[in-house]
């Protein structure tokens, strides 16, 4: 969808586990390179930080100040 739609004027930031969980659906890491891929492709403001862990809020947390500067970075305030 990503690489067929217009580009929006919005900020992606994306975090998985390079162990994220592979199930009946799929591996959930290869879907995310691929999401990461055709963000960039597209052209958005994006930024993929990949951890070693599997699915949980472990490393997240642990970037979480490191998004907010990013994603905020340009803001100005009033």
């Amino acid at each position: 969808m990503v690489r067929n739609s217009e580009r929006k004027p919005i900020r992606f930031f994306q975090q998985d586990g390079e162990n994220d969980i592979t199930n009946q659906f799929g591996s959930w890491f290869e879907a995310n390179k691929a999401m990461a891929a055709a963000l960039k492709e597209k052209g958005y403001d994006h930024k993929f930080v990949i951890g070693t862990g599997a699915h949980s809020d472990k490393h997240g947390s642990a970037i979480f100040p490191e998004v907010m500067r990013w994603m905020w970075r340009d803001w100005k305030k009033g």
